[in-house]
């Protein structure tokens, strides 16, 4: 019984490593298989972000370039912008069309008042908590032996998941604006699959997060249970 649980903890490890490391690898090779296709309209990333903008009458948000690496664009709601890597700021590719349209996707939601950004936002408070003081807590209670405190761990590390959980259609409805606003106005058919498979590959990172932390959750439980009886 001991065995298979130490098995069953091993497997859960290793299927989490695989999973975020399958969906990362994913996104990254679309990202470049994409990223150097250029799309059938001449704007670029930037562009298509500010004519969406536009279009959708919000003119409190602004396009930015930001300084970081590749696919850490986001949109900012206490700043109100849509901050850019420079790739996806400058070219006109499939990539960065699809990647731009996703941003500015979330700042339609901001502006219309999406539920799913006020329930995440709600929660993500309590995630920001959680993550800076959940494996603390777990490695105090395993240095103490005091296993209690592995469950109030799990608890925080639920917290996170509950926020990658409603994360997931707040992600999911912005790539449905952003490709519904691509398909009627910018992309070719062409086009708008390679910006769909962007987009999907993008989602998939999401899910792989959620699904891997679950399993952190089911390892730890088993480990505090296992101590427990020993």
């Amino acid at each position: 019984m001991l065995e298979n649980t130490y098995m069953l903890e091993w497997l859960l490890i290793i299927g989490a490593f695989v999973l975020s490391l399958v969906a990362q690898n994913s996104v990254m090779s679309t990202y470049r298989k994409y990223s150097s296709i250029r799309s059938s309209q001449p704007l670029s990333g930037a562009q298509i972000a500010q004519q969406i903008l536009n279009n959708r009458g919000i003119h409190d948000v602004q396009v930015v370039q930001q300084r970081s690496g590749t696919l850490s664009d986001h949109y900012d709601p206490r700043k109100k912008i849509v901050a850019l890597s420079p790739n996806i700021y400058n070219d006109n590719s499939i990539a960065s069309v699809a990647v731009a349209a996703h941003e500015v996707g979330h700042a339609i939601q901001h502006h219309e008042g999406f539920v799913g950004i006020k329930v995440r936002d709600m929660v993500l408070p309590f995630a920001m908590i959680s993550s800076k003081l959940a494996w603390g807590v777990i490695f105090i209670s395993l240095i103490t032996g005091f296993y209690n405190l592995t469950i109030l761990g799990v608890i925080m590390i639920g917290v996170i998941g509950l926020f990658q959980l409603v994360t997931l259609p707040v992600e999911f409805d912005a790539s449905r604006r952003a490709l519904k606003i691509l398909s009627a106005d910018y992309l070719d058919s062409a086009d708008y699959s390679g910006a769909k498979t962007m987009l999907r590959a993008a989602a998939f990172t999401y899910v792989a997060a959620f699904l891997g932390t679950l399993a952190q959750m089911v390892r730890l439980l088993l480990m505090s249970n296992r101590n427990r009886r020993n």
